[in-house]
């Protein structure tokens, strides 16, 4: 039995035709907070991968024998090549094992991929396979990030969408990078992250930050002076200062090509001053979504 905990939830992609086999393996990875997605052919898995939840995938699981296409009745032999070659070029940062029921399939497959995929055998070596998966899975940037601001993550994961989670992992992992273009694209993130914020804060209660704000042009600095003068935001204080903050260096030096250089280009420095004001925006945006009242509709007349 497999007790090992799980710092965060993981979720891993398994392409397998067996569906009790799937089932008996989902219940079992559940308790280390790793939630499997199920694809039975690599066609459904290739679509997947076009959707938004690919990006939070750590980890692949392949049956060696299973269908290429959801019309398929009777497994593929040939899936197996395919789905390597499919997983090497869509997503190689994620690591891959391989999965069979058969013993001597299992020993050919062991010398076959020697020294470049992980082989394991069903009803024997799921909880190996899934030590090697978690340990692979907490070198990517998208797992140690989100463990190390687990806090902030949950904001985005209740009130956000995937979009705002790649944005934000792509900020953390590039604040410390010198080079000038990604100091001014990390800059442009940020201020998608912020809008992102007052966009949600709208569409959730339209009474805390009203429609006019974000009506055509999102007016950002409108929108956080109201939450000031409503006592959403303490004036002065941290938020109100924050916002403040992210607007100004991201307009002038991210979002918008300034008409002449400054005499004091951002700094990866600059980035990181951004970066840690906007995860205080998000714990105070995840608070206040936490406790609004549900938007009020209008009685149908």
């Amino acid at each position: 039995m497999m007790t090992k905990q799980a710092a965060t939830l993981m979720k891993m992609l398994i392409i397998d035709d067996s569906l009790p086999y799937v089932e008996a393996l989902y219940r079992d990875v559940q308790r280390l907070n790793i939630m499997l997605r199920h694809c039975g052919s690599l066609e459904e898995a290739a679509e997947f991968f076009e959707g938004p939840e690919s990006a939070s995938i750590v980890g692949v699981i392949l049956d060696v024998k299973c269908m290429k296409t959801r019309r398929q009745e009777v497994p593929d032999n040939s899936f197996i090549t395919a789905a390597i070659k499919y997983f090497g070029e869509k997503a190689s940062h994620l690591p891959l094992v391989v999965l069979t029921g058969e013993t001597d399939q299992y020993h050919n497959l062991k010398e076959l991929y020697e020294g470049t995929l992980r082989v394991y055998s069903k009803g024997r070596d799921e909880r190996e396979m899934i030590d090697f998966l978690l340990g692979e899975a907490k070198k990517l940037d998208s797992v140690r990030l989100r463990q190390s601001f687990h806090d902030v993550f949950a904001v985005v994961d209740r009130h956000l969408d995937r979009e705002a989670e790649q944005e934000l992992i792509n900020c953390l992992k590039e604040m410390y990078n010198p080079d000038f273009t990604v100091i001014k694209n990390s800059l442009g993130c940020m201020r998608r992250l912020q809008e992102k914020v007052y966009l949600a804060l709208n569409r959730a209660n339209s009474d805390v930050l009203p429609d006019r704000f974000v009506a055509g042009e999102l007016n950002i600095v409108g929108a956080y002076k109201h939450l000031s003068e409503t006592g959403k935001v303490e004036r002065y204080k941290i938020i109100d200062r924050f916002a403040e903050l992210i607007y100004k260096i991201t307009s002038d030096n991210g979002a918008h090509t300034p008409h002449s250089n400054p005499k004091y280009p951002p700094t990866r420095y600059s980035v990181q001053s951004v970066t840690f004001a906007m995860l205080d925006l998000l714990l105070w945006f995840g608070k206040l979504m936490d406790d609004l009242p549900e938007r009020k509709t209008q009685a149908a007349s």
